[in-house]
């Protein structure tokens, strides 16, 4: 993986099923992490709602050791409003292809606003679903609270450049 290359990027269910796929950028990468970006206007097909247009740039951070991953969320004009943080297991890599599954429990904060805790009814019924046990929710639960902590204290580079090639 290389700047600059594109990545299939895949969010899973916690029993594989893909429901949202879509293609970045890869704006950094390091030992323990991969940055993805992605211009207003790229497409995100959906399982529910099918094939459509984001509205603004995305930058995502995924880290092979954290639960959870990060995107910034900047409006058309560069001004970032929205930090959001999936609950989600490392991301896995194969055939040119990122993977995670997300176990429903997520972080929001609009700024300026402080992050809060959100979907817990979506994880309870995962929880349900596929099993959790006690152990794996407390895991998912500490992750949480360090991604609380993280988006209130989350200091976001400038807008992504993007080149004239990821805008299609």
């Amino acid at each position: 993986m290389n700047i600059g290359e594109r990545l299939h990027c895949r969010a899973c269910k916690t029993d594989g099923t893909v429901y949202r796929t879509w293609d970045a950028t890869i704006e950094s990468v390091t030992t323990g992490s991969i940055v993805t970006i992605a211009p207003a206007g790229s497409l995100v097909y959906n399982l529910k709602s099918g094939e459509r247009p984001i509205r603004h740039h995305y930058r995502s951070y995924y880290w092979s050791d954290k639960f959870y991953n990060l995107i910034e969320i900047f409006e058309p004009s560069g001004k970032l409003f929205h930090i959001y943080i999936n609950v989600a297991s490392p991301p896995e890599f194969e055939d040119g292809m990122m993977s995670f599954k997300d176990h429903e429990l997520d972080v929001s904060r609009y700024l300026p606003k402080p992050a809060q805790l959100i979907d817990e009814d979506e994880f309870a019924e995962a929880v349900i679903t596929y099993q959790y046990s006690k152990e794996f929710q407390e895991k998912l639960y500490a992750a949480a609270r360090e991604a609380l902590e993280l988006a209130n204290n989350w200091i976001a580079r400038p807008v992504p450049v993007f080149g004239e090639t990821d805008v299609e």
